[in-house]
């Protein structure tokens, strides 16, 4: 993957610091104070969901998260998961330039798709933070029962294969 400007290492704190302040900071009810143009990301590391889950960038986080999370979310926590091919341990997500590579606004206020976008990932669980930093799922778990029973019948009747096929292929 060859380096964007939506993607630079951290340059104030290492990745184990970025990564404790991540986890440890509380997630805020909103994300309206996502105003900053950049946000420090680190993968968030939880073994028992990366044992049972889909990897972000896998088909099934399309047929099955695209519909909970909506495709700005998906994308974003797409292309934050692409940048740590680049960077294992975390870097800085230029806001900015990483909504306007998405399609999607980012001005300094609440409203904008892009700060929507990462208060979805925060409500449903894939991110944890404050507006300076967030850990981040890199494998999904299979999606609730809550959640497929508002899809359409025919992915809903195809989501108990895909999970199969997951624990055989484990």
């Amino acid at each position: 993957m060859s380096e964007t400007p939506t993607q630079t290492p951290p340059k104030t704190q290492t990745a184990a610091q970025t990564e404790t302040t991540a986890r440890t900071a509380t997630p805020p009810a909103t994300t309206r104070e996502h105003h900053n143009s950049t946000v420090s990301v680190v993968p968030w590391r939880d073994a028992t969901v990366e044992s049972l889950g889909f990897p972000v960038r896998s088909e099934y986080i399309e047929w099955f998260w695209l519909p909970v999370l909506g495709p700005s979310a998906t994308w974003l926590l797409r292309r934050i998961d692409a940048g740590f091919e680049q960077y294992p341990d975390g870097y800085l997500l230029d806001a900015r330039s990483t909504a306007q590579a998405l399609g999607i606004a980012a001005r300094d206020d609440a409203g904008t798709i892009f700060a929507r976008a990462l208060s979805r990932l925060q409500s449903f669980g894939i991110a944890h933070g404050n507006c300076n930093s967030l850990a981040v799922r890199r494998v999904l778990p299979p999606v609730a029962q809550r959640h497929l029973s508002r899809m359409p019948a025919t992915v809903r009747d195809a989501h108990p294969q895909w999970v199969q096929n997951r624990v055989l292929a484990v």
